[in-house]
């Protein structure tokens, strides 16, 4: 394991990080301490001699020399370390990067008159650190979790730390927009931490998942503010984006209200919709109930309604504030729909790589048969993948189109029965098949991995046969 610990200066990284360590029976790096080990030369001197940017580069340089060692660790990085995006990524992809924060009261208090901090040498701390707050918040926003450490001693700030080590969400870093997706057994009733306290929170459902997940998650947050839409694909229109928009205005939505959208990807894609266009945009968070809506549509921000034109035609981009994806959920889902929702994982799986496509056949039987660790470690997966093309390619405008496999073909196949014939995710099972067909069309040699994907598609229980 590797933690690391982010945050301005004066938030206690240096001071924590060894009870972490210790607690953990790990090693505690301090980089501020291998930095002056490399340069022989104190931080500030090493500022003095080479400036802001200079510094930067040699702490880069030796943030990446750790990152390639092979142990496991407490790091405590500086103060602008996750500036750099390049290294803010690496250290979220080695490990579980958490960020310190304290208002800034508690930082000057910590950071005394600034000796030995360049950055505050004869300036006014306060004004400094609020500067930089201010400048860095993007990027400390981009973390598994945020711990506060107004007010609180340093064994209590490192058990706030390991608990945050301990949940370890999947990260979908966008700056201030970052969001976690939390995924386990029971993790649905989170939701009541996640949801503003002041503020009215309006839950979005379905016919189908109103009983039980719907009210209990409308109990849990006390909320009389509840829309239920019928269920299903055909329902996927600006009809149930109206009955989601005219509750909320009846009931007294503001901008600082949020829609919780409890259900599969059809509910996801309207709550979202609906939170994108409210008073030009509120606050909405996912609670998928099919492992359909977890492994795909309830992260990246597609949100919008069909046209019968085609699907999805109208809509936006508007991501959650959180996703809880919650696997006990799915022992209310039928089974064809729980094997439905494995073909998006076979993708992610074809994605993501060798190694993911080794672990999916040998979890093959345990997912059919509906196994609840299998299943955690398959949706872990097509988030993980997720998110990772998702924070490079937001808006689709590159590599995020690979999330595309199997849908060209397997949209125009659900269109062709009428939204009826086949369930999504079979469609998308025989699209991926296509698109190999359309490969070895074209004259690409894909034989043996046609074979492959075919073989695993059966074993998951989804059609190949076109």
């Amino acid at each position: 394991m590797r933690v690391f610990l982010s945050g301005p200066m004066g938030s206690g990284k240096s001071t924590v990080g060894p009870i972490v360590a210790s607690r953990l029976g790990l090693a505690f790096i301090d980089l501020d301490e291998r930095i002056a080990l490399r340069t022989g030369k104190s931080i500030a001197e090493v500022f003095a001699e080479r400036g802001e940017h200079g510094f930067r580069a040699v702490e880069r340089d030796v943030a990446d020399e750790i990152l390639q060692g092979g142990s496991d660790y407490v790091l405590a990085l500086g103060g602008g370390t996750v500036t750099d995006d390049g290294c803010r990524r690496r250290l979220l992809s080695a490990g579980i990067l958490i960020t310190l924060l304290g208002n800034v009261e508690t930082l000057t208090e910590r950071t005394g008159h600034g000796e030995g901090r360049p950055l505050l040498a004869g300036e006014d701390p306060s004004v400094v650190l609020r500067q930089l707050l201010d400048e860095r918040m993007d990027a400390y926003a981009e973390c598994h979790a945020e711990v506060r450490t107004d007010g609180a001693v340093p064994d209590e700030i490192a058990s706030f730390v390991l608990d945050a080590v301990r949940e370890a969400p999947i990260v979908v870093p966008l700056g201030k927009r970052t969001y976690r997706v939390e995924i386990g057994r029971g993790v649905r009733s989170r939701v009541v931490e996640r949801v503003p306290v002041h503020h009215p929170v309006f839950v979005v459902t379905d016919e189908r998942v109103s009983d039980p997940w719907g009210e209990e998650i409308r109990a849990m947050l006390h909320s009389p503010r509840y829309t239920v839409l019928p269920e299903g694909e055909r329902h996927k229109t600006l009809e149930s984006v109206e009955r989601i928009w005219d509750g909320a205005l009846r009931d007294g939505v503001d901008r600082d209200s949020m829609i919780v959208a409890v259900g599969g990807g059809v509910v996801g894609d309207l709550a979202g919709f609906a939170a994108a266009t409210l008073l030009r945009g509120i606050d909405f968070g996912q609670v998928p109930t099919t492992l359909l809506a977890m492994v795909d549509s309830s992260v990246g921000g597609k949100t919008g309604f069909d046209r019968k034109e085609g699907k999805n035609l109208v809509g936006a981009f508007h991501q959650p504030r959180f996703v809880l994806c919650d696997v006990d959920t799915l022992g209310t889902l039928p089974k064809e729909e729980r094997i439905s929702g494995l073909a998006e994982v076979a993708k992610s799986a074809w994605l993501a790589g060798e190694g993911a496509v080794v672990r999916l056949e040998a979890d093959a039987a345990a997912l059919r048969a509906g196994d609840p660790d299998a299943i955690e470690r398959a949706v872990r997966m097509s988030v993980e993948l997720k998110a990772s093309i998702v924070a490079e390619d937001e808006r689709e405008g590159g590599r995020r189109a690979l999330l595309n496999l199997g849908h060209t073909v397997g949209h125009a196949l659900e269109a062709a029965g009428g939204y009826s014939d086949l369930r999504h995710g079979e469609a998308v099972a025989l699209g991926m098949v296509a698109a190999f067909q359309v490969a070895r069309g074209l004259g690409r040699p894909c034989d043996p991995e046609a074979r492959r994907l075919s073989a695993l598609l059966d074993a998951l229980g989804l059609p190949t046969d076109l």
